[in-house]
């Protein structure tokens, strides 16, 4: 089992990778690496003094939440949140020491910059969905 985070854009539903990040049509994704990094982007945060991703997350198990009292959230705020995860990761390369390494957070980030610079443009709030994939 994994976790899997998607980006749910008010109006328009869960959003897929943008055209500019999967120039071959590869039907590539983006997703699985944030919720890995789960802890390094926390303490990334933390040391940052800024709203951490958790924040903007919904999770698929919480029925109640997600039915009754959802909560939207603006982009401009998530988005200051990736490019400051993003810009420090790429300064401080040895705070990941993951096997995988960096960049496939990077590549997670940037998938969700891309997205969230879309919904600031539109005017449209937003919120992240996580849950467990099964195999």
């Amino acid at each position: 089992m994994s976790r899997q985070l998607a980006i749910i854009i008010e109006n328009e539903g869960a959003m897929k990778l943008t055209s500019n990040m999967d120039l071959k049509n590869e039907g590539l994704i983006f997703g699985n690496n944030l919720p890995v990094a789960d802890i390094l982007l926390e303490d990334i945060a933390l040391e940052l003094g800024i709203v951490p991703l958790s924040a903007f997350i919904k999770y698929e198990d919480d029925d109640e939440e997600l039915q009754n009292n959802l909560r939207w959230y603006e982009p401009q705020q998530g988005l200051d949140t990736v490019e400051k995860l993003f810009s420090y990761l790429l300064v401080h390369p040895q705070v990941d020491k993951s096997p995988e390494g960096r960049w496939w957070v990077l590549w997670d980030l940037r998938a969700v910059e891309l997205i969230l610079r879309k919904a600031v443009e539109r005017q449209t709030r937003f919120y992240f969905l996580e849950w467990e994939q099964l195999y």
